[in-house]
């Protein structure tokens, strides 16, 4: 038996973040037992276990999936921990150590926030030298700034993290990132150095930025942002009870990035390096002096991070295409977030250019739908040989056009995937091709919409928290990948923005809509969209479902409540209808609107809003109560289950005629009325009925958006018409997602027409290559296709309803799912009788089965009748029920 996984909030070894109340969490591997008989938590000071803080002895009632540090934690702390399991078989086993460290928690900063006294739109380079007798023993470094920054000590970059401080909305907190920087410091002279730039909150980002820069005029445009208009820095360095603080003895100097910002890009001129700028010889340089400031009233106090790291989880070696037009064109072959590191050599005064694209057009670089990004790389050679990167901007592209040197080797470039540290669970693989490359694109979507914030889209001119995506998106996520700690983050940024509006959820989070310093667009934010600001409410409650630790409801309770009291109180019908008061998104780039879906004008699709509308209320003031009841709030329990049974009642009554036909006579209006539960249960084959009708006139092809898809193919399969919905998986041409793929696509378009099928871009006014909200459909494949469904009353996946419905046109489908208690496995392959399956299900862990298309007395388990195999087996309609427990299992029929 092996003990893995230890994980403080959901996070590896945590330094330096918000931890609130710490929760352990691990899980059991590699043994026959079946559960748990015992564990005990034991939490140190030490990394001997010496000095024990917590113990909570051998304890039969301990879950696996969320232990919390019940003792005062002190600043600036590492404690150690560590687990011990007896399984029912009597196995025993330690785990290794684990640790979480804190950060400065309530103590006050030593520091002064300083700013550079240089012109106004020069970057920064900021620098300190500093004697140490010795080398320290243990050494932490507390840094933020913005716009954005990079921390080095004695020119060594510190962590492997980029993109710092991280997005949120300034005024409303700020994160500070925290160092181990024991192994960069020595004894005698040391330097600690900062490099910053434009980003996110400086520079232009968000809607509402008038003026574009341009490289041709050397115009950065106004460098004033959305939350500041000057850089501005604060870090400590502890090391062995020595604080080292900015203050005005800090020194700065230009730095040879010149020219940057999220749109734009960068500018590094080779010329303007100042050499050993991070190290103490570079003390002779003529440095400038910091300034002292106060915090403007306008920018949070700093507080310890939720964010997790920025890293560069990928690397990729690209080709090199020549093209038509005698262009040099990287291909990664793979659309990524992200940026390129290349190796230059080129003549002095020479400027090597790279450009970002999603696509080429006529076999050519193209890149017009990146609106007004300029997305560009430019360095300016002094002569010298160079190894390059940017360090303060990043790039959705899969091609690169490298102007500016004679030959292109693509041997000096490689393209770098940036995405937020998270560890991926989910993997599906099945008997077709395409599929499996659609289940690369779902992913591959996320990782390049996961930085820092769930964005659309991480090329053109927006990269914002759009909450309408993450929140069809949630449930596919949480398969794909651990991402509690990530919508922790989230869940702040997004009840940050309910406090100042009313309890109203805004379209992004955190808000990049107007600057301060732009009155144009003062007070401007797009808040209360239907789909949209449910988000508040349907992220906590999927990222509780699926990681069974209540931290995140008990964080985000006060903002899940407020959004629906938001509405309750101001549109609210008399009969418990959200009515259309407002401009709402709907069923966004659904194909069955007024017009087209296609029709950049036209983009909300055909089904009611007001239906949309109550749909989402609804499901949302459900949510609320299941939140309640996870918390053990009973009264409010009671009255959003209340409030959501009047809703119901009121939808029922408004869009269902008396023999259960509903008016909302959509692709997505019937899909939604399966998938929320809205019409009464005799009317539901009605219903389904009415559904295949409508896919018949659209020859079995779908017309739904942004809301009507995630649930579509889930709609078919939890009632009846699994063969529909995979006719909808399995169709290549247009629209559908296996036509994307067949059009090459490597990542989930925005529209189901990004690409027409003459190879031509449909449009470029909004048109994303890499869009993922359409790759919810991987959501229906663990659940549908391989049966993987988490349980409300045993969140974390400590119980499952295990429900494969198989289909011979695929052949065969398996995935793996690394659940907080363990790894779940479900495969299935036609055999000449029917359909064999394969199951794993981890230690603790229970699988309620369900098989259709069988009976109990022709089908065997591991090689046995199932009858005689000692499993609890029952017959249902047109199947077998079973309950498995931990271990490993093979369902195949006689013969």
């Amino acid at each position: 038996m092996i003990l893995r996984q230890l994980m403080t909030n959901r996070i590896v070894n945590p330094l330096g973040f918000d931890l609130g109340e710490p929760s352990l969490s691990w899980v059991v591997d590699d043994t026959d037992a079946k559960a748990q008989r015992w564990a005990r938590v034991e939490v140190a000071a030490d990394p001997e276990f010496k000095k024990i803080c917590m113990d909570t002895g051998e304890d039969e009632t301990l879950s696996s999936l969320d232990v919390r540090v019940n003792f005062p934690l002190q600043p600036r702390t590492r404690y150690y921990w560590r687990v011990t399991v007896c399984a029912d078989n009597g196995e025993t086993a330690t785990s290794d150590t684990a640790w979480f460290e804190t950060a400065k928690m309530e103590e006050p900063w030593q520091a002064r926030w300083i700013t550079p006294g240089l012109a106004k739109g020069e970057i920064p380079l900021v620098r300190k030298s500093f004697t140490l007798a010795e080398k320290p023993a243990c050494a932490r470094a507390y840094f933020t700034g913005l716009g954005l920054y990079e921390l080095y000590i004695n020119g060594v970059k510190a962590g492997d993290e980029y993109l710092t401080p991280n997005c949120t909305a300034y005024d409303k907190w700020l994160q500070y990132q925290t160092y181990d920087i024991t192994d960069l410091l020595h004894a005698g002279e040391n330097t600690v150095g900062v490099m910053m730039g434009y980003g996110w909150a400086m520079g232009r980002f968000g809607f509402g930025t008038d003026r574009l820069p341009s490289y041709e005029a050397n115009d950065l445009g106004d460098p004033s942002g959305i939350f500041t208009d000057r850089f501005m820095l604060l870090g400590e360095l502890h090391m062995d009870g020595t604080v080292l603080g900015t203050d005005a003895t800090w020194q700065c100097a230009p730095s040879p990035i010149d020219f940057g910002g999220i749109y734009e890009g960068e500018r590094y001129v080779q010329g303007k390096e100042i050499p050993e700028w991070n190290l103490p010889a570079g003390d002779a340089f003529p440095w400038q002096p910091m300034e002292e400031m106060e915090r403007p009233d306008y920018i949070a106090a700093p507080s310890a991070r939720l964010s997790l790291p920025v890293k560069c989880v990928e690397r990729f070696t690209p080709k090199l295409i020549v093209t038509p037009k005698n262009e040099y064109v990287l291909d990664m072959e793979q659309e990524i977030s992200g940026w390129v590191e290349m190796h230059l050599d080129v003549p002095a005064g020479q400027t090597v250019r790279l450009q970002f694209g999603e696509i080429l057009q006529d076999d050519c670089f193209y890149r017009d739908n990146m609106r007004t990004a300029l997305a560009e790389y430019r360095f300016v050679s002094d002569g010298r040989p160079a190894d390059m990167r940017p360090y303060f901007t990043f790039y959705g592209f899969r091609y690169v056009k490298v102007e500016g040197l004679e030959t292109v080797d693509p041997k000096n470039f490689t393209g770098c995937a940036l995405c937020s540290d998270l560890r991926q669970t989910g993997t599906i693989e099945t008997g077709n091709p395409k599929v499996n490359r659609l289940f690369l694109n779902s992913l591959w979507g996320q990782r390049g919409n996961f930085v820092d914030v769930p964005t659309d889209c991480p090329q053109r001119d927006e990269r914002m928290g759009w909450t309408g995506d993450a929140q069809v998106f949630c449930s596919t996520a949480g398969f794909h990948m651990d991402c509690f700690a990530f919508y922790t983050k989230y869940c702040r940024d997004i009840y940050e923005e309910q406090k100042t509006h009313d309890g109203r959820v805004t379209d992004v989070a955190p808000v990049m809509y107007a600057s301060r310093f732009n009155t144009k667009y003062k007070g401007y934010v797009g808040n209360a969209r239907c789909g949209w600001a449910d988000a508040g409410v349907v992220v906590p409650w999927m990222t509780y479902l699926y990681s069974g630790n209540t931290q995140i409801l008990e964080n985000a309770f006060d903002g899940m409540k407020a959004w629906v009291e938001w509405v309750h109180r101001n549109e609210e019908g008399a009969d418990g209808l959200w009515l259309e008061k407002r401009f709402h998104y709907g069923d966004w780039l659904a194909m069955d609107g007024a017009r087209s879906g296609f029709d950049n004008d036209y983009c909300l699709g055909g089904t009611d809003l007001t239906f949309l509308c109550s749909a989402y209320y609804y499901y949302s003031q459900r949510l609320v109560a299941k939140a309640a009841a996870a918390l053990g709030r009973t009264g409010e329990q009671a009255l959003y289950e209340g409030r959501a049974a009047r809703t119901l009642a009121a939808i029922r009554q408004e869009f269902f005629t008396g023999n259960g036909r509903c008016a909302a006579d959509t692709q997505t209006g019937l899909a939604m009325t399966l998938f929320f539960g809205l019409c009464e249960d005799r009317y539901i084959e009605k219903t389904v009925q009415r559904l295949l009708y409508k896919l018949s006139l659209n020859n079995n092809y779908l017309q739904t958006g942004f809301l009507g898809t995630p649930c579509l193919c889930r709609a078919l399969s939890d009632n009846g018409a699994n063969d529909m919905a995979y006719t909808l998986l399995l169709n290549e041409e247009f629209p559908s997602w296996l036509y994307e793929v067949n059009m090459g696509a490597t990542t989930v378009w925005e529209r189901w027409n990004s690409i027409l099928p003459n190879e031509k871009i449909s449009g470029i006014s909004m048109n994303s290559m890499n869009h993922y909200a359409y790759g919810a459909v991987m959501e229906w494949v663990y659940r549908n296709v391989l049966g993987i469904n988490p349980v409300e009353e045993a969140p974390g996946f400590r119980k499952i309803r295990l429900t494969p419905r198989p289909d011979a046109r695929l052949g065969h489908a398996s995935a793996s799912y690394d659940s907080p208690c363990g790894l779940y496995r479900s495969a299935w392959q036609t055999v000449e009788n029917g359909f064999a399956y394969d199951f794993t299900v981890p230690f603790g862990c229970t699988a309620e089965l369900e098989l259709t298309g069988v009976c109990a007395d022709a089908l065997t388990v591991n090689g046995v009748p199932v009858k005689t195999a000692g499993i609890d087996v029952s017959a249902v309609e047109n199947g077998v029920k079973a309950v498995l427990s931990a271990g490993t299992y093979h369902f195949a029929p006689v013969g």
